[in-house]
């Protein structure tokens, strides 16, 4: 390894362990830092029409792949479903305009307890979400809407709230999971059996690396749970890794496609300096660095048009341009 990279990666190791410690011993003051600083990936830095712009784009692109997928039903994606989100961020943006597309029920599941508790910056967030889609009533009526969705942050409150949900919606949160098949677990025990799930994954290093999209995958595996069981680092699932997954949990795959990638040939630079785990996969599978996932429940009434054989080695391009730029 170059010396740079080397340097790189032992002063990336020494702060994310210490950061890992932090998190895991003082999750509290770590997730009160984190809301203060508005530090949550989830639409950061955005307010007013830039707000209503990105939020806007999201759920666009939720009711984008259903009806691309034939999975949105009558009145479209959120009309009388029981939605949960997962990874909501900072904002209950998503919620606030699945509520106006007339969802019947919806709820939240963050561990990380971020949700802003600031009014004056809500409103500059949620005002004009609803101004976009001519409602009155202002910051007033936001919380109306929003006054029975909860955000939980723990598995114990997620699995005790009673609720079954019909509609699963999750956007780069997947990849900060550590836990995916606690999770899956978890999300079958609180959804209907015809259950839709869509989600967006990020494969990328959301930062952590020297001048590779994958340097991220150089750390010994041991190293990377001790920099990144509790903080939210990516977990470094490849794409194949989601496919199994979705098998291995009983749902069928209705649609899998990539949002981003990288050439074979860069990822073949760097194969020689990957640990053994990341190194033997194919260089298809490495070079995709995003995802789309459409899932239903085993009794819905696409699941038998599942696809069963799906290769990550050839998973085709996501369609561009049904989807927003963000």
């Amino acid at each position: 390894m170059p010396v740079l990279k080397a340097l790189w990666a032992g002063s990336s190791a020494t702060l994310h362990v210490a950061r890992n410690l932090a998190f895991r011993a003082l999750p509290g003051v770590s997730h009160g830092l984190l809301r203060l600083a508005n530090v949550t990936g989830r639409g950061a830095g955005r307010e007013g029409s830039s707000a209503a712009d990105y939020f806007s784009a999201v759920v666009g692109d939720y009711e984008a792949m259903a009806e691309y997928t034939r999975v949105s039903g009558e009145g479209g994606l959120f009309r009388g479903r029981r939605v949960l989100e997962l990874g909501l961020g900072n904002t209950r943006s998503v919620a606030l305009l699945g509520r106006l597309k007339g969802a019947e029920q919806y709820a939240g599941f963050d561990p990380f307890d971020v949700q802003s508790r600031d009014r004056a910056y809500l409103s500059t967030v949620y005002e004009p979400l609803l101004e976009r889609h001519r409602e009155p009533g202002g910051m007033a009526r936001a919380e109306a809407l929003l006054s029975d969705v909860p955000v939980h942050t723990t598995r114990e409150a997620l699995l005790s709230g009673g609720r079954r949900f019909d509609l699963v919606l999750s956007r780069a949160v997947l990849e900060h999971v550590s836990d995916l098949e606690g999770l899956f677990r978890d999300l079958a025990a609180v959804t209907v059996p015809g259950a839709v799930h869509l989600h967006k994954v990020d494969l990328r290093s959301h930062g952590n690396q020297w001048d590779h999209e994958l340097d991220f995958l150089l750390f010994p595996e041991g190293l990377y749970r001790a920099m990144a069981s509790h903080t939210g680092l990516p977990n470094r699932v490849r794409v194949d890794g989601y496919l199994d997954l979705v098998r291995r949990h009983g749902l069928a795959l209705l649609h899998a496609s990539a949002t981003r990638w990288i050439e074979p040939a860069a990822v073949e630079a760097l194969r020689p300096r990957l640990p053994p785990s990341f190194r033997e996969k194919p260089a298809s599978v490495l070079s995709v660095l995003g995802v789309w996932l459409v899932l239903v429940g085993p009794e819905h009434p696409l699941a038998p048009r599942g696809i069963t054989a799906l290769d990550a080695e050839a998973l085709p391009r996501a369609p561009a341009e049904r989807l927003s730029v963000y």
